[in-house]
This record gives C-alpha cells, structure tokens and sequence, in this order.
C-alpha cells in the first residue's frame, strides 16, 4: 500500500513537472537554412536546456503565420509570442527608430552595437515596451551600400546623373536627389529587369542580397561606403513575457544573446563568402577607404535638420555621432 503511494506521489510530481512546460510561439517569414532560422534554432535549442524543459520555442518559419508588418501587430496585441522583424518596419510606432534610419550615422557596426548597448538602446525598449513589445536581443542585417553599372563610385560627382533604386523612403530618396541622381522607387523583384533595361543605373543593398539576388551580374562596381545600418530585432509580446517567472525570462534572455552572437558570426561568413564569388565572377569592389566619404556625408548631415524637428532628438543623434 506504502508502495502504491509512493508511486501516486512520484506521478503526481511528474505530472505537475509537465504541465509547467511551455511552447513559446515565434514567428519567421524566412525559409529553412536561412541564417536568421538557424539562429533561431540554435535559440530554442539553448531555451530548452537553459529553462530544463520548461520552455519550448515553436518555430514557424517560411511566413506560415504573417508577414513581418503582421507580426509586429500581432506580437503588440499579444496574438503571437515571438517574432524577428527589421528595425526600420517599425519606424512607424517606435519614434527612435527613424533617427536609426538616418543615413551615414554610425561609423561602422561596431560603433552601432555600442549605440544599442548604451542609452539609445535604453530609450528604443522603453518605446518598444509602451506599444506591448519587449526587446530580447538584436540580429544582423548587414550595411547597405551602393552598386552601380557603369562606373564605380568614388566621390559626390560619380551620383551626377544616375539613376538610383531606392526603397520607399523619404529620407534616401531627398539623400540620392541632394547627390545628385535621380531616386527611382522600384519593387525589389523588378530591379534586374531595371537594370537590364536601362531604367536604372544604380541600387542599393548589403553585400549577401547583392549576389543571392544576381543584382552583381548586372551591375558590377559595388562601392562600400555603407550608408546604412540598421539591425534586426527579436522581440516577445508583453503578455507572453509577463506570464514567465524571472528564472524563465532570464534563460530566455541568455538563450536569446548566444542565438545573436551566433547569428552574427553565420552573418560575417556570409559577407565574406558574398564579397569573394563576386569578385570571382567580375564584380569591381571600392573599399570605403577609397571613397571621399567626407564629401558625401556632407550631403547627408544637411538632411538631419530637415527630418529631425525636436531639439532632444537632435541631441540624440549628435551624442550617437559623438560616441566612440
């Protein structure tokens, strides 16, 4: 009987240990193998082991749940636990990510790692936090820089007359017309037939989208000046969050910092890899080092009071400029 008991007693305890464990739901639109999905897998392997079982990541990959815009909206109403958006679609509820978006801020990546560790950083979780998000970790994204067909660009005057695919952008489209060229506004899958066609001369991108698109084989001069950066974010919805005890949030945060480091290293790879087959294969690369950056940046510092009309956000931007 003693015996029966004690069995009772150890199912009992059991049974209570698998009803704390918990699938967290995290939303991706890219396809298996992709590096953002790998270290997202590498996330939910560490999860499990961090948390002891008692939390699960559920990946949804390949856009079977939204796509980015829905969710962003579907993690601030608290429909969907985890997802993995670009920074600059969300310009729109987090007023500092327009300042991020600006042109020539940071000096390199390291220089914006160091923005998003300090009180900038502070400031964009705060905002993230009143629509119903929390920030768990950034991801890479690369710079994007320009790749033109005709020539390479070294200096203000290589913009005179080109014809620039840009995103939907108030900014970029003011910054290519102040360089002198021609902003063309252009759906991402219709650029090589553009280029093709003679309807653009230029576009921009980072260095793995300019070769996996075929863009480089079109248009071989691709200059490094890097004229923006701006990083993904893994976010979770505030309800998801609230519901985890502190040891839980915690190995999440962990878990969700070694998936970045991770991600970062798979991201430089990839660069590495991007940048050699295209020169194998033609492409002419100018390294930042030979563009007069000082000239071009001129252009784009003019811009800064243009889109940025509150006093404190121009102190902002100008201690990110500051920092070191």
């Amino acid at each position: 009987m003693l015996w029966l008991q004690g069995l009772a007693l150890v199912a009992g305890c059991l049974g209570a240990s698998v009803t704390q464990a918990r699938d967290l739901v995290a939303a991706e639109v890219h396809p298996p193998g992709h590096i953002m999905v790998q270290s997202e897998e590498r996330l939910g392997a560490r999860l499990a082991e961090l948390s002891k079982g008692e939390l699960q990541l559920q990946l949804k990959h390949s856009g079977q749940l939204c796509n980015e815009a829905q969710c962003w909206d579907k993690v601030k109403a608290g429909t969907l636990d985890i997802a993995r958006i670009n920074l600059a679609g969300l310009a729109k509820d987090l007023p500092a990510v327009k300042l991020l978006s600006l042109p020539y801020l940071f000096r390199s990546r390291e220089h914006m790692w160091r923005v998003l560790g300090g009180e900038f950083g502070k400031r964009l979780e705060a905002e993230a936090e009143k629509t119903g998000a929390v920030v768990l970790t950034y991801y890479d994204s690369g710079t994007r820089s320009f790749y033109t067909t005709k020539k390479p660009i070294h200096s203000v005057a290589d913009f005179a007359g080109l014809r620039v695919r840009v995103q939907d952008s108030p900014v970029y489209k003011d910054l290519i017309t102040q360089l002198g060229a021609t902003p063309v506004v252009l759906p991402y899958d219709k650029v090589v037939d553009a280029f093709k066609s003679g309807e653009i001369d230029a576009a921009e991108n980072n260095t793995p989208s300019y070769v996996t698109s075929g863009h480089y084989k079109v248009a071989k001069y691709y200059s490094l000046d890097e004229h923006s950066s701006v990083p993904e974010v893994l976010v979770i919805s505030k309800k998801a969050w609230s519901s985890l005890s502190p040891a839980q949030q915690q190995a999440l945060r962990e878990a969700s910092a070694e998936s970045s480091s991770f991600m970062k290293k798979l991201w430089a790879e990839s660069e590495v890899q991007s940048l050699a087959k295209a020169k194998k294969e033609g492409s002419i690369v100018t390294e930042k080092s030979q563009i007069a950056m000082s000239g071009i940046e001129g252009f784009a510092v003019k811009l800064y009071s243009k889109y940025i009309t509150d006093s404190n956000d121009l102190e902002t931007v100008l201690a990110i400029l500051r920092t070191k």
